[in-house]
């Protein structure tokens, strides 16, 4: 632990087991959103977590309203730039389960600023079971 202004600050290191790809460097990057935070996970092409951050370990606090604002989003991949750096990730694969809605677009917007390239976007919504239907159509 390294004392930076007062705080206490985990040093970040390289780890030389994350598999990027032999040519390309590309990474996953799942964005998930709950009732009050956003999530960031970023991960090699085999699952393995490098980092996850949050909106509220970001530096944004107080109100569920401003976790979940643009402006929290744009403080995470601030954050998450210097592992972006280390690991020298220039591709993307955006992985969610919601949809492309304003997070989204600034997560897009973001990694544009910092030079990385998004490949691919994946929304994975869970299928819904052989017992759950809809409603009943009207009869006519």
């Amino acid at each position: 632990m390294l004392r930076v202004n007062d705080t206490w600050v985990r040093p970040v290191v390289f780890n030389s087991y994350f598999w990027l790809g032999k040519l390309n460097n590309t990474a996953k990057l799942y964005l998930r959103r709950s009732f009050s935070n956003i999530f960031l996970t970023l991960t090699d092409l085999t699952d393995s977590v490098i980092v996850c951050r949050t909106s509220g370990s970001s530096g944004i606090e107080g109100q569920k309203r401003k976790k979940k604002s643009a402006l929290a989003l744009e403080q995470i991949v601030k954050s998450l730039h210097i592992y972006f750096k280390l690991y020298n990730i220039e591709n993307v694969k955006i992985i969610t389960r919601m949809k492309l809605n304003r997070y989204y677009y600034c997560l897009k917007q973001e990694l544009k600023f910092f030079g990385i390239k998004l490949i691919k976007v994946k929304i994975s919504r869970p299928i819904a079971l052989s017992y759950e239907r809809g409603r009943k159509l009207r009869r006519k």
